[in-house]
């Protein structure tokens, strides 16, 4: 401990010493921002030390003096929504920042599903980049970057953005929906603070301080408080790497030297490899199988849902390229590039993330021409030894604390009105320690940044990956438990998107429900509307022989089963066996009422506790109901 304190000692001074003679701010300060209205806005920055300060904005001046290090804050006094406003900060030198509007600041913090943009193919994309000028909702993204120690500034440029249908392309999609509804509703400016990054695991974004005594990391976070290496070597060395790994990982031209798309290319040395394949695959993978055509003509092409960085090769022709985009569902082969007889598909396929790639899948694996529909599955010739094996990489960003240190702690303490959060994904595969380290998360963010219990919104993780045909455990549905146990902290919301995830993608495109139901825990939550703001959620039960009576909160107008026919989905039951069964469920006023010839004697619930669960029921606001069990098996 004594050691890290020295290095964040000497990382400060650096740090300060450019701010000694030069009046600083940091980043998060700059033309076009929102501050939060209605609240006494803290300002801070760096001077001489001992030298005054003077903020000004029309009318009001407000002085303070920094310190013997140069550090000084003040706190602009509550101003009514609005703007535009020009501000300026004096000592010595001047610094102005103009076109400033008063409004609701939100931070956007998560992975991938919040760093998602509009312009990234999500559901009605170009009607939603038409609707996008409202020059007083205004977003500013902080670039991706880690660090050992908490940083004072950002390390990379960023400005506020005024959204337009240029903008907008880049502002997280979640975020847009939820400040649309906040500006249209509440008639006020809204800035978002877009902080996120894709595939981050919730211990990145936690203080290493606070992790010390949250179960499953202790040990993680005091190796790193107590690390004396040269981070930033190490950190250098290790970006280098992962230059060449995306260089060579998205080429699609140098690759070509070795011939391997070619027909007459001896592959008589490789392994022989099954497809669609059940185990993943490493490295940069070649892939290469004949089939046979009686006659030529116009063809399409179906592989399935290959790695995100894929080439295919007909006859040594290049017919389809993917860096991370989405499928087509057929590729069109023209028939100039067929032959008669036999003829070669070659595919290169490799992916970034984990090194684990398949390829094909059962029912979409073939290539058809107007008389002959040839399957793909089957045996093909592989070897990922062709090229040299993937550059080692260390996610340094899913390190605990190194995300916070780089992109929370610099702007901790810009007054905001609350946080939206979509984050889990990362986490599932380490779920029992889930509701201790978000809740930790949480808390220890509403310390440093000095604002009381501020509103903390969050989604709960959405449906995702193959649907069961019997009751199954599921990773997935306890980090979902996790984040519902999340409630219980002050100033929490929740909102529940178990019915509009996608099996295939778990990135779901229609991002506007997402934005729309964080909007309706915030008018409860945040401005203390009295509105249905969640969808059912489990209250309580009682055995009545082979019956159960579950009751709950938040049915607002009444329960409500969405499967146009048959029973409603979703529930099971289990005996002191532990084995879980479909119940039959019957929705009884506001009450839900369960039975299962299999189960006699009834002991424990589940709903929607999968992966990707068959779901229906809704309240009449139409906000779905929230995963629960009963057990604790």
């Amino acid at each position: 401990m004594f050691r890290v304190s020295i290095l964040t000692f000497i990382v400060t001074m650096f740090s300060l010493s450019g701010y000694s003679q030069d009046l600083k701010m940091p980043t998060i300060f700059g033309d076009h921002m929102v501050l939060q209205h209605d609240e006494n806005v803290r300002l801070w920055g760096w001077s001489r030390p001992n030298s005054v300060v003077t903020v000004l904005m029309g009318d009001l001046n407000v002085i303070t003096e920094s310190n013997e290090s140069g550090e000084w804050e003040i706190y602009l006094p509550k101003q009514q929504a609005g703007g535009p406003h020009t501000i300026t900060v004096d000592s010595r030198q001047t610094l102005t920042f103009e076109d400033v509007y008063f409004g609701d600041v939100w931070l956007a913090g998560g992975q991938s599903n919040m760093e998602w943009q509009i312009g990234a193919n999500i559901d009605n994309m170009e009607a939603e980049l038409n609707d996008a000028e409202y020059p007083e909702i205004r977003f500013i993204k902080v670039a991706h970057d880690i660090s050992v120690v908490p940083l004072n500034d950002f390390k990379q440029p960023a400005e506020w953005k005024v959204a337009n249908k240029e903008n907008a392309r880049n502002f997280s999609a979640v975020a847009w929906f939820f400040a649309k509804h906040n500006h249209a509703e509440k008639n006020v400016p809204v800035g978002i603070i877009d902080d996120n990054w894709g595939g981050t695991p919730a211990e990145s974004w936690t203080p290493l301080p606070a992790l010390t005594s949250v179960p499953g990391y202790e040990e993680d976070a005091r190796s790193y408080l107590e690390d004396n290496t040269d981070w930033s070597q190490r950190i250098e060395e290790n970006n280098q790497k992962n230059a060449e790994k995306y260089q060579r990982v998205q080429d699609t031209e140098n690759f070509l030297s070795f011939g391997v798309h070619l027909p007459d290319y001896n592959d008589a040395g490789w392994e022989n490899l099954n497809l669609p394949n059940s185990d993943p695959l490493g490295e940069f993978v070649w892939l290469r199988k004949t089939f046979t055509l009686d006659q030529v003509s116009n063809a399409q092409l179906s592989f399935g849902n290959p790695g995100k960085f894929t080439v295919a090769f007909i006859n040594g022709e290049q017919v389809y390229v993917k860096i991370w985009s989405d499928d087509p569902e057929i590729i069109d082969i023209d028939k100039s590039l067929l032959r008669e007889g036999e003829n070669l598909i070659a595919i290169r396929t490799v992916e970034d993330w984990a090194n684990r790639t398949f390829i094909g899948s059962e029912n979409d694996f073939w290539i058809q021409t107007e008389n002959q529909k040839i399957p793909l599955n089957g045996t093909w010739k592989y070897s990922n030894l062709i090229e040299p094996p993937m550059p080692e990489v260390i996610r340094y960003e899913n390190e605990s604390g190194f995300l916070y240190n780089a992109m929370i702690h610099p702007i901790a303490g810009y007054t905001i009105k609350g946080t939206i959060w979509y984050q889990g994904e990362s986490n599932v595969a380490a779920n029992q320690y889930y509701n201790d380290l978000f809740e930790t998360m949480i808390v220890s963010w509403r310390n440093v940044w000095n604002q009381g219990d501020f509103p903390f919104l969050f989604v709960q993780l959405a449906n995702y990956q193959e649907r069961y045909d019997q009751p199954t455990e599921s990773g997935w549905a306890k980090l979902q438990e996790a984040q519902t146990q999340t409630l219980s902290l002050i100033n929490t919301g929740m909102a529940t998107i178990i019915d509009i995830g996608e099996a295939n993608d778990i990135h779901p495109r229609n991002k506007q429900d997402v934005g729309y139901r964080l909007w309706q825990s915030a008018r409860h939550v945040v401005y203390n509307e009295d509105i249905v703001y969640s969808g059912p959620m489990y209250r309580g039960h009682v055995i009545d022989g082979n019956k159960v009576i579950v009751s709950f909160n938040h049915i607002g107008s009444g329960l409500v089963n969405k499967k146009s026919e048959g029973g409603l989905p979703g529930f099971a039951l289990a005996g002191s066996d532990s084995v879980f069964h479909w119940a039959d469920a019957t929705i009884d006023g506001d009450l839900i009422i369960l039975e299962s010839d299999e189960v006699e004697h009834p002991v424990a619930i589940r709903y929607a506790w999968a992966d990707n669960p068959e779901t229906a029921l809704y309240n009449f606001e139409g906000l779905p109901a929230v995963p629960f069990r009963t057990d604790d098996w």
